[in-house]
Protein backbone atom coordinates (compact mmCIF):
# COMPACT_ATOMS: atom_id res chain seq x y z
CA UNK A 1 0.00 0.00 0.00
CA UNK A 2 2.71 2.39 0.66
CA UNK A 3 3.76 1.79 -2.95
CA UNK A 4 0.34 2.87 -4.45
CA UNK A 5 0.99 5.88 -1.96
CA UNK A 6 4.08 6.66 -3.90
CA UNK A 7 2.60 6.39 -7.19
CA UNK A 8 -0.69 8.47 -6.56
CA UNK A 9 2.32 11.40 -5.53
CA UNK A 10 4.27 10.29 -8.59
CA UNK A 11 1.66 10.60 -10.86
CA UNK A 12 0.15 13.85 -8.80
CA UNK A 13 3.23 15.47 -9.13
CA UNK A 14 4.17 14.42 -12.83
CA UNK A 15 0.71 15.82 -14.34
CA UNK A 16 0.92 19.03 -16.49
CA UNK A 17 -1.02 22.10 -15.30
CA UNK A 18 -3.40 21.39 -18.34
CA UNK A 19 -4.84 18.68 -16.67
CA UNK A 20 -8.30 18.93 -15.95
CA UNK A 21 -10.08 18.09 -13.12
CA UNK A 22 -11.88 15.28 -14.37
CA UNK A 23 -8.98 13.85 -15.62
CA UNK A 24 -7.22 14.30 -12.26
CA UNK A 25 -9.79 12.75 -10.56
CA UNK A 26 -10.10 9.59 -13.07
CA UNK A 27 -6.80 9.11 -12.33
CA UNK A 28 -6.63 9.03 -8.66
CA UNK A 29 -9.66 6.70 -8.70
CA UNK A 30 -7.86 4.45 -10.81
CA UNK A 31 -5.00 4.36 -9.05
CA UNK A 32 -7.42 4.07 -5.79
CA UNK A 33 -9.04 0.87 -6.70
CA UNK A 34 -5.30 -0.76 -7.98
CA UNK A 35 -4.76 -0.27 -4.48
CA UNK A 36 -8.34 -1.94 -3.12
CA UNK A 37 -7.87 -4.49 -6.00
CA UNK A 38 -4.12 -5.68 -5.19
CA UNK A 39 -4.93 -5.97 -0.97
CA UNK A 40 -7.92 -7.79 -1.90
CA UNK A 41 -6.08 -10.47 -3.85
CA UNK A 42 -3.86 -10.69 -1.02
CA UNK A 43 -6.26 -11.09 0.86
CA UNK A 44 -8.49 -13.61 -0.50
CA UNK A 45 -5.56 -16.31 -1.30
CA UNK A 46 -3.91 -15.51 1.90
CA UNK A 47 -8.05 -16.16 3.20
CA UNK A 48 -7.64 -19.30 1.38
CA UNK A 49 -4.82 -20.50 2.70
CA UNK A 50 -5.95 -19.61 6.19
CA UNK A 51 -9.07 -22.08 5.90
CA UNK A 52 -6.80 -24.74 6.00
CA UNK A 53 -5.01 -23.17 9.36
CA UNK A 54 -7.86 -22.94 10.79
CA UNK A 55 -9.08 -26.42 10.34
CA UNK A 56 -5.39 -27.41 11.74
CA UNK A 57 -4.80 -29.00 8.01
CA UNK A 58 -1.81 -28.70 6.54
CA UNK A 59 -0.46 -25.84 3.68
CA UNK A 60 2.32 -25.39 1.98
CA UNK A 61 3.47 -21.27 0.62
CA UNK A 62 2.89 -22.34 -2.90
CA UNK A 63 -1.02 -22.65 -1.90
CA UNK A 64 -1.36 -19.12 -2.04
CA UNK A 65 0.34 -18.87 -5.63
CA UNK A 66 -2.14 -21.38 -6.51
CA UNK A 67 -4.81 -18.96 -4.86
CA UNK A 68 -4.13 -16.23 -6.74
CA UNK A 69 -5.75 -16.61 -10.43
CA UNK A 70 -9.04 -18.39 -8.20
CA UNK A 71 -9.69 -15.44 -6.37
CA UNK A 72 -9.12 -12.15 -9.25
CA UNK A 73 -12.79 -12.04 -10.32
CA UNK A 74 -14.25 -12.17 -7.03
CA UNK A 75 -11.31 -9.14 -5.66
CA UNK A 76 -12.04 -7.55 -8.59
CA UNK A 77 -15.80 -7.30 -8.00
CA UNK A 78 -15.44 -6.10 -4.53
CA UNK A 79 -12.49 -3.59 -5.08
CA UNK A 80 -14.92 -2.03 -8.06
CA UNK A 81 -17.75 -2.35 -4.99
CA UNK A 82 -15.63 -0.50 -2.62
CA UNK A 83 -14.75 2.38 -5.03
CA UNK A 84 -18.06 3.12 -5.59
CA UNK A 85 -19.08 3.31 -2.46
CA UNK A 86 -16.13 5.60 -1.81
CA UNK A 87 -16.57 7.81 -4.74
CA UNK A 88 -20.56 8.15 -3.82
CA UNK A 89 -20.31 8.78 -0.36
CA UNK A 90 -17.33 11.43 -0.59
CA UNK A 91 -19.55 13.42 -2.90
CA UNK A 92 -22.27 13.16 -1.19
CA UNK A 93 -20.85 14.10 2.06
CA UNK A 94 -18.94 16.72 0.21
CA UNK A 95 -22.44 18.23 -1.28
CA UNK A 96 -24.47 17.98 2.06
CA UNK A 97 -22.18 19.02 4.65
CA UNK A 98 -19.49 21.94 2.98
CA UNK A 99 -21.69 22.75 -0.02
CA UNK A 100 -25.38 22.96 1.68
CA UNK A 101 -24.17 23.49 5.08
CA UNK A 102 -27.81 23.69 6.53
CA UNK A 103 -29.23 22.00 9.69
CA UNK A 104 -30.97 19.15 7.56
CA UNK A 105 -27.46 18.55 5.34
CA UNK A 106 -25.67 17.99 8.23
CA UNK A 107 -28.25 15.44 9.53
CA UNK A 108 -27.78 13.93 6.08
CA UNK A 109 -24.05 13.88 6.08
CA UNK A 110 -23.87 11.88 9.21
CA UNK A 111 -26.72 9.64 8.20
CA UNK A 112 -24.49 9.11 5.33
CA UNK A 113 -21.35 8.78 7.49
CA UNK A 114 -22.60 6.02 9.91
CA UNK A 115 -24.11 4.08 6.64
CA UNK A 116 -20.85 3.82 5.53
CA UNK A 117 -19.93 2.74 8.96
CA UNK A 118 -22.04 -0.03 9.03
CA UNK A 119 -21.12 -1.01 5.27
CA UNK A 120 -17.49 -1.45 6.42
CA UNK A 121 -18.57 -3.76 9.81
CA UNK A 122 -20.57 -5.85 7.53
CA UNK A 123 -18.10 -5.96 4.22
CA UNK A 124 -15.13 -6.84 6.97
CA UNK A 125 -16.59 -10.13 6.60
CA UNK A 126 -16.81 -10.94 2.70
CA UNK A 127 -12.90 -12.53 2.91
CA UNK A 128 -13.65 -15.32 5.32
CA UNK A 129 -17.08 -15.55 3.47
CA UNK A 130 -15.87 -16.25 0.31
CA UNK A 131 -13.40 -18.49 0.86
CA UNK A 132 -15.51 -20.65 3.34
CA UNK A 133 -18.93 -20.95 1.42
CA UNK A 134 -17.08 -19.83 -2.10
CA UNK A 135 -20.97 -18.37 -3.02
CA UNK A 136 -21.01 -15.94 -5.86
CA UNK A 137 -20.29 -12.58 -5.23
CA UNK A 138 -23.75 -11.27 -4.54
CA UNK A 139 -24.45 -13.79 -2.40
CA UNK A 140 -21.40 -13.59 -0.07
CA UNK A 141 -22.29 -9.89 0.24
CA UNK A 142 -25.61 -10.84 1.36
CA UNK A 143 -24.32 -12.72 4.02
CA UNK A 144 -21.75 -9.97 4.84
CA UNK A 145 -24.82 -8.01 5.95
CA UNK A 146 -26.33 -11.08 7.44
CA UNK A 147 -23.38 -11.71 9.55
CA UNK A 148 -23.24 -8.76 10.87
CA UNK A 149 -26.96 -7.94 12.07
CA UNK A 150 -26.83 -10.88 14.01
CA UNK A 151 -23.59 -10.58 15.37
CA UNK A 152 -23.12 -6.80 15.88
CA UNK A 153 -21.11 -6.50 18.82
CA UNK A 154 -18.94 -9.28 17.65
CA UNK A 155 -18.49 -7.48 14.68
CA UNK A 156 -17.49 -3.99 15.86
CA UNK A 157 -14.90 -6.19 17.97
CA UNK A 158 -13.23 -7.45 15.23
CA UNK A 159 -12.69 -4.52 13.28
CA UNK A 160 -11.18 -2.94 16.49
CA UNK A 161 -9.07 -5.78 16.29
CA UNK A 162 -8.45 -5.76 13.04
CA UNK A 163 -7.16 -1.89 13.36
CA UNK A 164 -4.67 -3.03 15.84
CA UNK A 165 -3.22 -5.24 13.56
CA UNK A 166 -2.75 -2.60 10.70
CA UNK A 167 -1.02 -0.21 13.13
CA UNK A 168 1.21 -3.22 14.74
CA UNK A 169 1.85 -4.17 11.02
CA UNK A 170 3.02 -0.50 10.13
CA UNK A 171 6.32 -0.66 12.38
CA UNK A 172 7.40 -4.04 11.15
CA UNK A 173 6.85 -2.67 7.46
CA UNK A 174 4.13 -4.91 6.70
CA UNK A 175 6.27 -7.89 7.60
CA UNK A 176 3.74 -9.39 10.69
CA UNK A 177 1.20 -9.32 10.99
CA UNK A 178 0.59 -8.50 8.14
CA UNK A 179 -2.72 -9.71 5.29
CA UNK A 180 -1.67 -12.92 6.70
CA UNK A 181 -1.86 -12.14 10.21
CA UNK A 182 -5.12 -10.32 9.15
CA UNK A 183 -6.88 -13.16 7.03
CA UNK A 184 -6.22 -15.99 9.81
CA UNK A 185 -7.51 -13.97 12.45
CA UNK A 186 -10.93 -13.29 10.53
CA UNK A 187 -10.96 -17.17 9.50
CA UNK A 188 -10.83 -18.05 12.83
CA UNK A 189 -13.16 -15.78 14.24
CA UNK A 190 -16.00 -16.54 11.58
CA UNK A 191 -15.33 -20.78 11.73
CA UNK A 192 -15.87 -19.98 15.43
CA UNK A 193 -18.98 -17.88 15.26
CA UNK A 194 -20.07 -20.72 12.59
CA UNK A 195 -20.79 -23.14 15.38
CA UNK A 196 -23.22 -20.95 16.64
CA UNK A 197 -25.49 -21.44 13.64
CA UNK A 198 -24.60 -24.81 13.63
CA UNK A 199 -25.96 -25.44 17.07
CA UNK A 200 -29.32 -23.25 16.58
CA UNK A 201 -29.46 -25.99 13.35
CA UNK A 202 -29.39 -28.67 15.65
CA UNK A 203 -31.55 -27.06 18.07
CA UNK A 204 -34.83 -25.61 16.00
CA UNK A 205 -36.93 -25.92 19.16
CA UNK A 206 -35.15 -22.32 19.91
CA UNK A 207 -37.06 -20.02 18.61
CA UNK A 208 -37.13 -16.87 20.42
CA UNK A 209 -34.48 -14.13 20.22
CA UNK A 210 -33.59 -14.48 24.29
CA UNK A 211 -33.07 -18.81 23.76
CA UNK A 212 -31.01 -18.27 20.36
CA UNK A 213 -28.73 -15.73 22.19
CA UNK A 214 -27.95 -18.91 25.11
CA UNK A 215 -24.89 -20.03 23.14
CA UNK A 216 -23.16 -22.98 25.76
CA UNK A 217 -19.77 -21.43 23.66
CA UNK A 218 -17.81 -23.26 26.26
CA UNK A 219 -19.38 -26.49 25.01
CA UNK A 220 -18.26 -25.85 21.39
CA UNK A 221 -15.50 -24.43 21.19
CA UNK A 222 -14.24 -27.57 24.06
CA UNK A 223 -12.69 -29.67 20.80
CA UNK A 224 -10.69 -26.64 19.89
CA UNK A 225 -9.40 -25.88 23.24
CA UNK A 226 -8.24 -29.71 23.39
CA UNK A 227 -6.23 -29.56 20.34
CA UNK A 228 -4.59 -26.50 20.90
CA UNK A 229 -3.94 -26.97 24.32
CA UNK A 230 -2.55 -24.32 26.78
CA UNK A 231 -0.23 -22.12 25.59
CA UNK A 232 2.41 -19.32 26.82
CA UNK A 233 3.68 -16.23 24.84
CA UNK A 234 7.38 -17.92 24.68
CA UNK A 235 5.53 -21.01 22.58
CA UNK A 236 4.78 -18.72 19.97
CA UNK A 237 8.04 -16.86 19.83
CA UNK A 238 10.29 -19.91 20.64
CA UNK A 239 8.25 -23.00 19.73
CA UNK A 240 11.32 -25.26 19.98
CA UNK A 241 11.75 -24.56 23.88
CA UNK A 242 8.65 -26.48 24.37
CA UNK A 243 9.91 -29.61 23.05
Amino acid sequence: MVGIVMLSSFVTNHLSEETTDMVFYLIQTGILFLGIFLATTIALAYGEVSVKIANFEGIRLTQFFRNIPGVLLHAFLFSLLVVVIIFVSTYSIYFYVIQQQSLFSLFIGALIFWIDILVALSLQWFVPIHCTFHNKFIKCIKKCFLIFMDNTGFSIIMALYTLILILLSILPIGFFPSIAGIAIAKQNAFRIRMYKYDYLEEHPELKTPRERRQIPWEELIYEDRETLGPRKLRSFLFPWKDE
